[in-house]
């Protein structure tokens, strides 16, 4: 460590610049120690200084200092007294922590230490910092970096120009960065030039001036660029404010303002603070796998991955072939491999890997073809980010470029050696590809199969119903009050005359603007952190519009963030299964509807359809029952599914369309029957009402006496039996019992 810091600081002229870096950091750490003990009103600490009342900032020290070094280093520091400039550029350094402590009130004209603003500071002093490491450890900016050495040692205009032209491009890119509100992309870029590359292809932020002046007709990037605001730079920012506040203290708390003297003080009994929800880990944990679970991923990402690990792959098995067999071509018995038979073998594995390629493409043509006509537009977004179709066309693709890679060097190779780690390798990605290929007809063929297609809608529609009620207690059939997916509590009559504040959609979402899912946990913490009521106006699976309303907060607004709030939602491009209970439910209803459609006319189908419907009406029952007592989200109102709407979304569309199909109306009949009898009484109403509109329509549909009888009788088959579930004997008996 001691050579090192003599080689790069002290040999280099840079130890002053040490001493300074040094005393800023110490100077900025002791005076936030300092202004937290005063302002937690130590008695033993010193307070402020305020001779005859006045109040005197730091930052007036700091300039004297400033003032007093920055003269003593021009009219009397050289490099011939080293120990002069350490003791200067400490004082400046002492000098300039101070200020910078006090930027946000040189910026503001006006007193935000402690205020929102205040934090501008911090920032202020750590971009200080960062770039006083940089001078540090020898690393200059744009233009100081020895751009101009090439000129200094042949003096040509052209180089001259050359270089001027090269400066002028990077502190354009810089100014581009900086306009994008990227600052310290644009900082740092100006010692490392490839950041501002990155900096000024990426999008804007939403708030700076190039997206207001150049994204103000592009609805897509703007939205792209909220999207990645509250993906990527939201998280690294509170983790950025909690370390700046874990140093210096917390920003945005308004301090308590004494009463004047004399003024009269009234004795009252305090009411008790509102408690606050507390963050927990599991709700955190949750949220994050259902962004997971809705989040659309996109179907080139893995393959491109995966090419270009193929890329490295092939390059570093090329250099390990001719590292070990280096040396053993055709000639040696030990290691005699083929060259042209290898050629030929990789030749044979490029070209399948091709074919397979195009195959896969066709299979998901077709599955997509078969999905939008004839199943359900909500299960076809669902089909698209299978797995399997991903590592499918990824492992094609990547066992392709390898190959072509490893032949193209067998060629181009003089030695006449084969490599074999290489060609092994090759071997093995065809075996996978040839395993995922399986994978992957197994995959169509499901889906081409209605059976297994509703089968899996229907686990989906299960596992959706087991999360939405995730405390639901099978063994005492109730449930905890936390298990609310949602609350529909009227407005307080003291909050209908209080400030509404409107909370629209403003930007688009590049998912998509169906509302997919809320965190109603955090909606409910924040309510409480800013005292006012949220209701949440669009309910899950609505189409939100451009500028439609998203949230009304009633009560003070001036704390609300609306930027808190969209971070609650989540949207997406389809209310599919994996959604919730009513989406499942939906994408078997469409099913259904397809099979009863005059082009299809399948009733079988669709008795299949009511099969999984009544199971998932059933599963889901017990837990609206249970969940409809009590909720915790004493401060959130909106919209929630009870027990007649998930029966109207599963029963009513097929009642209708079930026109003249005998046994889609009896098995439809029998879901009914099921439900009653598995029901409390409370929830029989919506069940009854539906078997008396099916009555009604018997007469209206139905003319014959036996028509009219078949067509009322409940039946789990659907047409199984004349008598349906009414005629079943028991015990059924086959063949004779053997005589005594």
């Amino acid at each position: 460590m001691k050579a090192w810091f003599e080689h790069t600081v002290v040999d280099t002229g840079r130890l002053p610049l040490f001493f300074l870096l040094v005393a800023f950091l110490l100077t900025f750490l002791f005076i936030r120690f300092s202004v937290r003990m005063i302002r937690a009103e130590v008695s033993w600490w010193p307070g402020n200084v305020t001779p005859g009342g006045m109040h005197i900032h730091h930052m007036v020290f700091g300039l004297m200092m400033m003032l007093v070094s920055g003269f003593a280093f021009i009219a009397l520091a050289d490099f011939h007294t080293p120990v002069a400039n350490c003791v200067l550029a400490s004082v400046f350094g002492i000098g300039s922590a101070l200020v910078l402590d006090e930027y946000a009130l040189v910026l503001h004209l006006r007193d935000v230490y402690w205020a929102e603003e205040g934090r501008s500071s911090i920032d202020a002093v750590f971009v200080a910092i960062a770039i006083s490491f940089l001078f540090l450890f020898g690393v200059h900016p744009i233009g100081f970096a020895g751009e101009f050495d090439p000129y200094e040692e042949d003096r040509s205009i052209a180089t001259l120009i050359a270089i001027v032209v090269a400066l002028i491009i990077q502190l354009a890119l810089a100014m581009i960065t900086l306009l994008k509100g990227k600052l310290w992309t644009g900082l740092i870029g100006l010692f490392f030039p490839p950041l501002l590359i990155v900096g000024a292809i990426r999008l804007s932020r939403p708030g700076a001036p190039w997206a207001r002046s150049r994204y103000r007709d592009k609805p897509a990037k703007m939205s792209r660029a909220v999207a990645r605001e509250q993906r990527v730079r939201e998280p690294l920012i509170k983790a950025k404010i909690r370390f700046q506040e874990s140093v210096s203290g917390s920003f945005g708390v308004p301090e308590a303002i004494p009463a004047a003297a004399g003024e009269p003080t009234t004795a009252s009994t305090p009411e008790p603070p509102a408690t606050t929800p507390k963050w927990r880990l599991s709700d955190a944990l949750r949220w994050r796998r259902t962004r997971r679970r809705l989040r659309t991923v996109p179907v080139w990402r893995l393959p491109v991955l995966l090419v270009v690990a193929a890329f490295f792959l092939a390059d570093t098995l090329i250099d390990l072939d001719s590292s070990v067999f280096d040396g053993f071509g055709s000639d040696s018995l030990e290691y005699a491999v083929d060259p042209g038979a290898t050629a030929t073998l990789l030749s044979v594995i490029a070209g399948g890997m091709i074919t397979l390629t195009g195959l896969v493409f066709t299979a998901i043509t077709l599955a997509m073809q078969f999905g939008a006509s004839q199943i359900s537009v909500r299960v076809v977004p669902m089909l698209a980010q299978q797995r399997v179709m991903r590592w499918s066309i990824g492992m094609f693709l990547a066992t392709f470029v390898y190959s072509i890679i490893v032949a193209l060097d067998l060629a181009l190779n003089t030695q006449h050696s084969a490599p074999q780690i290489s060609t092994y390798t090759a071997l093995f990605l065809a075996i996978i590809s040839a395993i995922l290929f399986i994978a992957l007809v197994s995959r169509v063929g499901s889906i081409l199969n209605s059976s297994r297609l509703l089968r899996w809608i229907a686990a989906e529609g299960r596992s959706a119903i087991v999360r939405s009620y995730p405390h639901y207690d099978e063994s005492t059939h109730g449930a905890l009050p936390a298990a609310a997916p949602f609350v529909a509590n009227p407005a307080p009559a003291d909050e209908d005359s209080a400030d509404l504040l409107v909370v629209r959609l403003r930007h688009l979402s590049p998912n998509g603007r169906i509302l997919l899912a809320i965190n109603l946990p955090r909606l409910e913490r924040l309510a409480s952190k800013w005292g006012v009521s949220i209701a949440v106006v669009p309910g899950i699976g609505e189409f939100v519009a451009q500028n439609a309303p998203l949230f009304e907060v009633r009560g003070t607004s001036m704390a609300v963030r609306p930027d808190s709030l969209m971070s609650c939602l989540v949207f997406g491009d389809t209310h599919g299964p994996v959604v919730g209970p009513a989406a499942a439910i939906q994408s078997i209803v469409d099913i259904a509807l397809k099979a009863l459609s005059p082009a299809i006319n399948d009733p079988g189908r669709a008795v299949q359809a009511l099969d999984h419907i009544e199971d998932l009406l059933v599963l889901l029952a017990p837990r609206v029952h249970a969940d409809s007592a009590t909720s915790t989200l004493t401060r959130i109102r909106g919209q929630q599914r009870t027990w007649t709407d998930y029966v109207s979304i599963a029963t009513d569309e097929i009642r209708h369309f079930s026109t003249n199909s005998a046994q889609v109306q009896r098995r439809l009949r029998a879901v009914f029957t099921t439900l009653i009898a598995a029901c409390p009484a409370d929830q029989h109403p919506p069940l009854l009402e539906r078997l008396d509109a099916m009555n009604a329509q018997l007469t209206r549909e139905w003319t014959g006496e036996l028509d009219i009888r078949l067509a009322g009788v409940a039946d789990p088959q659907g047409l199984g039996s004349e008598a349906g579930a009414s005629g079943r004997v028991h015990p059924l008996i086959v063949g004779r019992p053997a005589a005594k």
